[in-house]
């Protein structure tokens, strides 16, 4: 080993003390990324605070049964909530609850905007309790107190107690098939169904513009339903043998298909 490696070796060891510095340096920049992070949070968080950003303008479209009051307390906004906190799904699913909403979606826009728009049902049919009377949708739900049947069809439940809005009154498969039947009744009989009643039982009556009544049977389960048809055709094979529109009938019972009974007034 000469002298000069023992001096080259003399002059690395003196340089390492130079580490201390940059250490610094780097405690010095992470504090100032905490401090830049600091701001931001209590900037965003003092936006967030701000009043101008809470839901302040309800658009609401699309309604002609509901009033944009019913939509507001529906969504019940919170007064104290920032615009940012406000879930779209969540307040569209808020408005289900409504009887007469069939489909609707919430937007939120800045700074204070909630757009509504709702798509509602149509009434289909007409429930009648007694001397009440509601709308009824498509799926058989009650909307609302009727103030007139008009076209719609009657369907008359006398054991059906008490009603509330949304409630299930007809079964969903059912009332479909009710309604084409009186559409194409006229046509096929030369008569008209004015109203249909469903007892505690279930049991389908139909009431004619002649006066007289056919009775369908129970209709609960999709077997019940599935025999409307083979019972029409009966009625026809009825109407091939009897003037459905003049003859003196009281009622025709068409439980059994295969047999079907015809009562004619004044017969016992």
């Amino acid at each position: 080993m000469t002298v000069g490696t023992i001096e080259k070796r003399r002059r690395r060891a003196t340089a390492t003390p130079a580490r201390p510095a940059a250490s610094a340096r780097g405690w010095l920049w992470a504090l100032l990324q905490i401090a830049v992070l600091g701001a931001e949070i209590f900037a965003v968080l003092f936006l967030l605070a701000q009043p101008g950003f809470r839901p302040q303008h309800v658009a609401v479209v699309g309604t002609k049964q509901l009033s944009a009051a019913q939509v507001r307390s529906a969504l019940d906004l919170p007064s104290d909530r920032n615009i940012f906190f406000l879930n779209e799904a969540e307040l569209s699913q808020r408005l289900q609850v409504l009887p007469w909403v069939r489909s609707a979606t919430v937007s939120l826009a800045l700074p204070d905007r909630v757009s509504v728009k709702v798509t509602e049902w149509k009434p289909s049919a007409v429930l009648q309790v007694g001397e009440a009377s509601y709308y009824l949708n498509d799926l058989g739900e009650v909307l609302d107190p009727a103030v007139e049947a008009g076209s719609l069809p009657v369907i008359n439940r006398p054991d059906f107690g008490s009603v509330r809005d949304g409630q299930h009154a007809v079964a969903g498969e059912l009332l479909p098939m009710l309604l084409q039947l009186r559409s194409g009744f006229t046509a096929a009989f030369k008569i008209s169904v004015m109203s249909f009643q469903l007892d505690r039982q279930e049991v389908l009556t139909a009431q004619t513009d002649r006066g007289w009544t056919i009775t369908f049977g129970q209709m609960v389960t999709s077997d019940d339903r599935a025999t409307l048809e083979p019972k029409l055709a009966a009625l026809r094979a009825l109407g091939s043998r009897i003037d459905l529109a003049s003859a003196p009938i009281l009622y025709i019972n068409l439980e059994n298909p295969r047999a079907p009974a015809v009562q004619m007034r004044g017969r016992k």
